[in-house]
Protein backbone atom coordinates (compact mmCIF):
# COMPACT_ATOMS: atom_id res chain seq x y z
CA UNK A 1 0.00 0.00 0.00
CA UNK A 2 1.34 3.28 -0.90
CA UNK A 3 2.20 5.46 2.28
CA UNK A 4 0.16 9.10 2.67
CA UNK A 5 2.62 11.63 1.80
CA UNK A 6 3.87 13.83 4.74
CA UNK A 7 4.04 17.49 4.04
CA UNK A 8 5.96 20.05 6.59
CA UNK A 9 5.69 23.51 6.26
CA UNK A 10 9.04 25.00 7.39
CA UNK A 11 9.87 28.52 6.10
CA UNK A 12 6.43 30.61 5.73
CA UNK A 13 8.46 33.90 3.94
CA UNK A 14 10.99 30.86 2.39
CA UNK A 15 12.76 32.80 -0.94
CA UNK A 16 12.72 29.78 -2.77
CA UNK A 17 11.68 26.51 -0.73
CA UNK A 18 9.11 26.91 1.95
CA UNK A 19 7.85 23.40 2.67
CA UNK A 20 9.23 19.61 2.28
CA UNK A 21 7.07 16.08 2.04
CA UNK A 22 8.64 12.76 2.72
CA UNK A 23 6.71 11.05 -0.54
CA UNK A 24 8.43 7.15 0.56
CA UNK A 25 9.91 5.49 3.74
CA UNK A 26 12.14 2.19 2.73
CA UNK A 27 14.52 0.35 4.63
CA UNK A 28 18.10 1.84 4.29
CA UNK A 29 20.45 -1.53 3.40
CA UNK A 30 23.43 0.07 4.62
CA UNK A 31 22.72 -0.29 8.46
CA UNK A 32 20.29 -2.30 10.36
CA UNK A 33 17.43 -0.47 12.01
CA UNK A 34 17.95 2.65 9.57
CA UNK A 35 15.32 4.06 7.09
CA UNK A 36 16.20 5.97 3.46
CA UNK A 37 13.61 8.59 3.33
CA UNK A 38 12.60 10.33 -0.35
CA UNK A 39 11.52 13.78 -0.27
CA UNK A 40 10.88 16.43 -2.36
CA UNK A 41 10.68 20.26 -2.14
CA UNK A 42 8.16 22.79 -2.90
CA UNK A 43 10.30 24.27 -5.99
CA UNK A 44 13.25 23.29 -8.22
CA UNK A 45 16.73 23.52 -7.45
CA UNK A 46 18.40 23.95 -10.59
CA UNK A 47 19.15 27.58 -10.61
CA UNK A 48 21.12 27.24 -7.25
CA UNK A 49 22.54 23.76 -7.37
CA UNK A 50 26.08 25.08 -8.15
CA UNK A 51 26.15 28.08 -5.79
CA UNK A 52 24.60 25.55 -3.35
CA UNK A 53 27.01 22.79 -4.01
CA UNK A 54 29.52 25.61 -3.06
CA UNK A 55 28.67 25.63 -0.03
CA UNK A 56 30.39 22.53 1.51
CA UNK A 57 34.35 21.65 1.52
CA UNK A 58 34.99 20.16 -1.84
CA UNK A 59 35.87 16.87 -0.14
CA UNK A 60 32.09 16.18 1.15
CA UNK A 61 30.53 17.20 -2.22
CA UNK A 62 29.96 14.71 -5.47
CA UNK A 63 28.65 17.36 -8.27
CA UNK A 64 27.47 16.38 -11.47
CA UNK A 65 27.62 19.58 -13.76
CA UNK A 66 25.25 18.46 -16.40
CA UNK A 67 22.78 16.89 -14.65
CA UNK A 68 22.62 19.30 -11.80
CA UNK A 69 23.09 16.18 -9.23
CA UNK A 70 24.42 17.37 -6.12
CA UNK A 71 25.73 14.13 -3.46
CA UNK A 72 27.29 15.50 0.18
CA UNK A 73 28.79 13.42 2.20
CA UNK A 74 27.42 14.75 5.56
CA UNK A 75 25.91 14.41 8.99
CA UNK A 76 27.14 10.53 8.71
CA UNK A 77 25.06 9.84 5.74
CA UNK A 78 24.95 10.06 2.24
CA UNK A 79 22.15 12.79 1.16
CA UNK A 80 21.69 13.21 -2.95
CA UNK A 81 19.58 16.68 -3.88
CA UNK A 82 18.75 16.48 -7.87
CA UNK A 83 17.49 19.62 -10.13
CA UNK A 84 13.58 18.74 -9.55
CA UNK A 85 13.69 19.12 -5.62
CA UNK A 86 14.03 15.70 -5.00
CA UNK A 87 16.06 14.43 -1.82
CA UNK A 88 17.06 11.09 -1.08
CA UNK A 89 18.37 10.77 2.17
CA UNK A 90 19.88 7.62 3.58
CA UNK A 91 21.03 6.21 6.98
CA UNK A 92 18.36 7.84 9.04
CA UNK A 93 16.91 7.18 12.38
CA UNK A 94 13.35 8.19 11.54
CA UNK A 95 11.48 11.03 9.40
CA UNK A 96 11.90 13.53 12.30
CA UNK A 97 15.56 13.59 11.85
CA UNK A 98 15.58 13.67 8.38
CA UNK A 99 13.31 16.52 8.57
CA UNK A 100 15.55 18.12 11.30
CA UNK A 101 18.80 18.14 9.15
CA UNK A 102 16.72 19.05 5.74
CA UNK A 103 15.43 22.27 7.51
CA UNK A 104 19.29 22.82 7.74
CA UNK A 105 19.78 22.96 4.53
CA UNK A 106 16.70 24.79 3.38
CA UNK A 107 18.23 27.91 4.52
CA UNK A 108 21.73 27.43 2.69
CA UNK A 109 18.63 26.74 -0.14
CA UNK A 110 17.40 29.93 0.48
CA UNK A 111 20.40 32.32 0.86
CA UNK A 112 21.68 30.72 -2.26
CA UNK A 113 18.50 31.81 -3.88
CA UNK A 114 18.92 35.49 -3.03
CA UNK A 115 22.85 35.68 -3.86
CA UNK A 116 21.83 34.14 -6.81
CA UNK A 117 19.22 36.86 -7.34
CA UNK A 118 21.18 39.77 -6.34
CA UNK A 119 23.45 38.61 -9.16
CA UNK A 120 26.49 37.74 -7.02
CA UNK A 121 27.53 34.31 -8.45
CA UNK A 122 30.26 32.92 -9.63
CA UNK A 123 29.88 31.33 -13.13
CA UNK A 124 32.70 29.20 -12.77
CA UNK A 125 31.76 27.15 -9.48
CA UNK A 126 31.05 23.70 -10.96
CA UNK A 127 34.23 23.80 -12.94
CA UNK A 128 36.35 24.57 -10.08
CA UNK A 129 34.64 22.39 -7.63
CA UNK A 130 35.90 19.80 -10.63
CA UNK A 131 39.16 20.70 -10.67
CA UNK A 132 39.88 20.82 -6.86
CA UNK A 133 42.09 18.37 -4.70
CA UNK A 134 44.92 17.57 -2.25
CA UNK A 135 47.66 18.13 -4.81
CA UNK A 136 45.93 21.67 -5.86
CA UNK A 137 45.35 23.36 -2.51
CA UNK A 138 49.18 22.29 -1.77
CA UNK A 139 50.76 23.68 -4.46
CA UNK A 140 48.85 27.08 -3.66
CA UNK A 141 50.57 26.71 0.50
CA UNK A 142 53.37 27.99 1.94
CA UNK A 143 54.50 24.73 2.33
CA UNK A 144 56.82 25.24 5.37
CA UNK A 145 55.17 22.15 7.13
CA UNK A 146 55.68 24.39 9.84
CA UNK A 147 53.03 22.29 12.04
CA UNK A 148 50.97 25.68 13.50
CA UNK A 149 47.82 24.24 12.31
CA UNK A 150 48.18 20.96 14.21
CA UNK A 151 48.76 19.45 11.08
CA UNK A 152 51.91 17.64 10.77
CA UNK A 153 52.50 18.76 7.06
CA UNK A 154 50.82 20.74 4.49
CA UNK A 155 49.77 17.98 2.09
CA UNK A 156 48.11 16.45 4.97
CA UNK A 157 46.12 20.02 6.12
CA UNK A 158 45.41 20.27 2.30
CA UNK A 159 43.96 16.97 2.66
CA UNK A 160 41.72 18.26 6.27
CA UNK A 161 41.01 21.24 4.54
CA UNK A 162 38.51 19.51 2.20
CA UNK A 163 36.96 17.16 3.88
CA UNK A 164 35.88 19.76 6.01
CA UNK A 165 38.39 19.20 9.27
CA UNK A 166 40.41 22.21 8.92
CA UNK A 167 39.90 25.88 8.08
CA UNK A 168 42.16 28.30 5.67
CA UNK A 169 42.81 30.27 8.61
CA UNK A 170 44.56 27.66 10.55
CA UNK A 171 47.53 28.04 7.99
CA UNK A 172 49.24 30.86 9.72
CA UNK A 173 52.00 31.21 7.04
CA UNK A 174 49.40 32.31 4.79
CA UNK A 175 48.87 35.63 7.13
CA UNK A 176 52.47 36.72 5.99
CA UNK A 177 53.51 39.33 3.45
CA UNK A 178 55.74 37.36 1.86
CA UNK A 179 53.34 34.81 1.09
CA UNK A 180 50.84 36.86 -0.35
CA UNK A 181 51.38 35.39 -3.89
CA UNK A 182 50.22 31.75 -2.88
CA UNK A 183 46.68 33.38 -0.79
CA UNK A 184 46.75 34.47 -4.33
CA UNK A 185 47.22 31.96 -5.97
CA UNK A 186 44.58 29.58 -3.26
CA UNK A 187 42.16 32.41 -4.28
CA UNK A 188 42.13 32.35 -7.91
CA UNK A 189 42.25 28.54 -7.51
CA UNK A 190 39.14 28.67 -5.13
CA UNK A 191 37.40 32.06 -5.91
CA UNK A 192 35.75 33.80 -2.96
CA UNK A 193 32.34 31.68 -2.51
CA UNK A 194 34.98 28.73 -1.80
CA UNK A 195 37.83 30.45 -0.09
CA UNK A 196 34.47 31.55 2.35
CA UNK A 197 33.40 27.91 2.60
CA UNK A 198 36.92 26.42 3.84
CA UNK A 199 37.24 29.06 6.70
CA UNK A 200 38.88 32.23 5.07
CA UNK A 201 38.35 35.64 6.86
CA UNK A 202 39.84 38.87 5.27
CA UNK A 203 41.97 40.35 7.71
Amino acid sequence: MEMKELKYEIFEDGALVKSVSITKIMPCMAEEGRVKLAMQFDSALDQVMPMFSSKFPPGKVNYIPHKKILTLNTHDRVISFFPSGRIMMMNTRDPEEGIKIITEFMEKINQCYLESESGDVDEDLSEKLSKIGPLNIYNCLPQTNCEECGTATCMAFSMKLLSGDATLDQCKPLLKTENLDKLNSIKELLGDQLMKTLGWVEK
